[in-house]
């Protein structure tokens, strides 16, 4: 659901949300139980959507096959990644006017230090540790070699799958897919002659040759569609699995969407630890929701924020089951959340992992100095200025922030650690700062499965012991409008129960025969 923009802004003439991974999900399931419905022709155009978010709507288009039903993808976009959820179906078609353009992947990091020096800025930041490189782009001129090496690696591992992905779609191998990707530029006739694409034809051709015995197929708008699809019958469970979405920055605070578009690289959307709190407390006390679904695309923020939000995300593990699903990104922050679940689902092209810590402040000294701006300051308290713009860190500041950054990351691989049922030096192993792919993480242990939201669904359905001959609806967890009491851990109640016994056993007491209570 779109939240309504707030008045000015919800009178301009806005365009229509985009498709949801979950609308377009819902959509072919009911498409699929349809036995009118011979296939349906997928039209791509101006497809912008991250590797993630296609490989979920490719695993979609996968299960309506299943159905024994056709599939056609006609392609406005002759690109390697909308040519990737293309590969789903059982046909690809372009016009003649198409050209395949583009194909590989590039990653281009942008180094401010030199840039900044010239305004009279300087970046001073701690990191844990060396593949911790978020803030390289303000404190350093070029990229350091375990900078590289991730890129690689990441790099290396994205394409593999891209590559394996569309010859496993094609009936090819991933050496001559490859191949063709760095010939490109090729037309849509020499696309169709190196298997590429099934046929060259225009949109209003379509109809004839989808049709069999010359008797064109009728082709009928999904607008139109929707109210002839028939809805299949089936029982539903009392019990649901309720959906919390952290996206976007973790910040303090509330959550927060600004009203309009903000330019890059600006986070558009602002997961808030008040908000996500209230939510996580809210499905706790729900007794009809059987199990939560929390889905993750966010790059992480605030360590603080982060913290609290975990701490929820555990509570709520102790009273049903967790899992989290992982969309375009789950990263530092993103993958703190996470930890505690039942259960961790990532597409193969996840991003997530980034255990480390960094932190730091701007000095803008020289800037001051270079526009003549005489700045003075009165201080009280030793500490007064550590996190001031006026200077870089002292060698015991410098000491003192380390040591900060240094006690974070050792509760972010602790967090890690209790909740993976790792060892600190096995988290140690994969922490670091170092960023992996979904499925470098399965290899390393830091997600369970791979897979789409669908999957984290039946994953989280069968840890609640829910019958899988009912139908269990997914179903948003409001933000409650009251405040909500953190809820109780039912292993801390269970062993405040032992502790009164194993007291009660005691023969020697060293007990005050009355409580103290101070009140305002």
């Amino acid at each position: 659901m779109v939240p309504r923009r707030p008045f000015p802004f919800s009178l301009l003439p806005w365009p229509e949300p985009p498709v949801t991974i979950q609308g377009f999900t819902e959509t072919l399931e009911l498409l699929a139980a349809d036995p009118r419905l011979r296939g349906v022709v997928f039209l791509v155009s101006g497809l912008a959507a991250e590797p993630a978010t296609l490989s979920s709507l490719r695993q979609a288009i996968i299960r309506f096959r299943a159905s024994g039903k056709h599939t056609v993808a006609y392609l406005h976009d002759l690109h390697m990644w909308s040519y990737y959820l293309a590969s789903a179906c059982h046909l690809i078609l372009a016009p003649q006017s198409a050209t395949f353009q583009s194909a590989g992947l590039r990653s281009e990091a942008i180094f401010l230090k030199d840039t900044l020096a010239l305004l009279g800025i300087e970046a001073d930041f701690e990191a844990i540790a060396e593949y911790k490189v978020s803030p390289d782009t303000f404190r350093r001129a070029q990229m350091t070699e375990p900078h590289r090496e991730m890129l690689e690696s990441l790099l290396d591992s994205i394409y593999t799958h891209l590559l394996a992905t569309i010859a496993a779609g094609r009936n090819t191998t991933a050496d001559h897919i490859r191949g063709l990707f760095d010939n490109v530029p090729l037309s849509a006739d020499q696309a169709r002659e190196f298997g590429l694409l099934d046929a060259v034809c225009y949109e209003d051709e379509l109809p004839d040759y989808l049709g069999q015995d010359r008797k064109p197929v009728d082709l009928i708008p999904w607008e139109q569609a929707r109210r002839l699809v028939i809805r299949p019958q089936r029982w539903t469970s009392r019990f649901r699995i309720g959906v919390i979405s952290i996206e976007g920055m973790i910040v303090a605070g509330p959550s927060r969407r600004p009203p309009f578009p903000l330019p890059w690289p600006l986070p558009a959307i602002q997961a808030g630890a008040d908000t996500l709190v209230r939510q996580l407390r809210a499905a706790a006390q729900d007794k009809t929701m059987a199990a939560v679904v929390l889905h993750v695309d966010s790059p992480g923020g605030s360590a603080f924020a982060s913290d609290l939000i975990w701490r929820e995300v555990a509570l709520l593990h102790c009273h049903k089951p967790v899992v989290v699903y992982m969309g375009n990104r789950a990263a530092s922050g993103g993958y703190y959340v996470s930890v505690p679940a039942n259960a961790l689902v990532a597409q193969p092209t996840t991003l997530t992992g980034s255990i480390g810590i960094w932190g730091g402040k701007i000095v803008t000294r020289g800037l001051y100095a270079k526009i003549r701006a005489n700045r003075e300051q009165v201080l009280r308290g030793k500490s007064a200025a550590l996190y001031a713009d006026t200077a870089p860190f002292s060698d015991e500041e410098r000491a003192r922030i380390r040591a900060e950054i240094g006690a974070g990351y050792a509760r972010f691989k602790a967090r890690v650690a209790e909740g993976r049922g790792m060892t600190d030096e096995q988290v140690e192993a994969v922490a670091r700062g170092r960023v992996w792919t979904g499925e470098q993480a399965l290899t390393h242990g830091l997600i369970d499965q791979l897979g789409d939201l669908h999957a984290a669904v039946d994953k989280a359905r069968e840890l609640a012991g829910l019958d899988p001959r009912r139908h269990v609806r997914l179903v948003p967890v409001p933000v409650p409008k009251r405040y909500l009491r953190p809820t109780v851990p039912v292993t801390d109640v269970a062993e405040w129960v032992n502790a009164c016994l194993q007291l009660a056993q005691e023969r020697l007491f060293a007990l005050a025969p009355w409580m103290i209570r101070v009140h305002d």
